[in-house]
């Protein structure tokens, strides 16, 4: 029996035996659920038979929904090279992660202001099912699908009472935007005991601020939670700036090469280029 291609996406379902209402969507979700789980990892070559043999799908849907991964920017087509997982990109990251920490510091103020019993109750109910997805795998319980889904309702949990749809909305198209990049801390948190036993009293702590109805301490734990995985992803210190809320670099770049979104660091460091992991010099603050 042939050997099934080695494509990095070892939990993929194969396709069964149901007719479904389109082929090229469904290719298009198997893609991008494991480029966003980190299966298919940022850089990697996508090869269309190795697609098809992982996938079970025929090679024409899977052609088309790696040209609409190419319009949403999570795959890129290289002339005469095929394609590719897009790679991380940090200058993107530190965009995304700006917007969060103003997006949802004023979410959850509006939803400790307005928030009521039951958003108490329902808030309390999703730290428990958080923390409980951490207890079921000690070891990597970061990288199970229990620990991603819990994550993702504990947060939205905190933000619902803000009685603003249009503000969710936004929070919830960064958090997906962050999914590519939330795989890769996920995998550097599993493999960091201390980071693996603090993350779990971090939530807590947002909880138990949250209860107290102590806005400004909840927000000042949210975004320094955030902070600290912007961190580890990008594996350089940054400080957090105020009016506007923000994140700006301990180690500064020239001009050209800077993040879009950072300003002029006051700390005297050598330049780096972005994106150079070779190139970064890690600094405490």
């Amino acid at each position: 029996m042939a050997r099934k291609p080695d494509t990095g996406a070892e939990n993929i379902v194969p396709l069964k035996a149901v007719k479904p209402a389109s082929l090229a969507a469904l290719a298009y979700d198997q893609v991008y659920t494991d480029i966003m789980n980190g299966s298919l990892e940022p850089g990697r070559k996508l090869l269309v038979a190795d697609l098809h043999a992982a996938y079970g799908i025929g090679l024409s849907p899977l052609r088309d929904a790696l040209n609409r991964l190419c319009a949403d920017g999570l795959v890129r087509k290289h002339e005469q090279k095929g394609f590719f997982v897009a790679d991380l990109d940090e200058a993107e990251l530190l965009e995304i992660t700006n917007v969060r920490l103003v997006l949802e510091e004023t979410a959850l103020r509006l939803s400790i202001l307005h928030g009521d019993t039951a958003w108490e109750e329902r808030i309390v109910i999703a730290f428990y099912r958080l923390s409980k997805a951490a207890s079921t795998d000690a070891g990597d319980y970061l990288l199970t699908p229990a620990w991603s889904s819990a994550h993702q309702e504990f947060h939205f949990a905190l933000l619902e009472a803000c009685r603003n749809d249009w503000l969710i909305g936004f929070c919830r198209k960064l958090y997906e935007q962050l999914t590519r990049y939330r795989a890769r801390r996920r995998s550097i948190s599993a493999m960091s005991s201390p980071l693996r036993t603090t993350l779990v009293q971090e939530h807590k702590d947002i909880l138990d601020a949250c209860l107290a109805r102590n806005a400004d301490e909840a927000c000042r734990l949210l975004v320094e939670h955030y902070k600290r995985s912007f961190e580890l992803v990008v594996n350089t210190k940054f400080r957090l700036l105020e009016n506007p809320l923000r994140l700006e670099t301990l180690d500064p770049r020239p001009e050209e090469g800077r993040a879009k979104g950072a300003v002029p660091a006051d700390t005297a460091a050598p330049p780096r280029k972005a994106g150079t992991p070779g190139g970064r010099s890690r600094r405490r603050s």
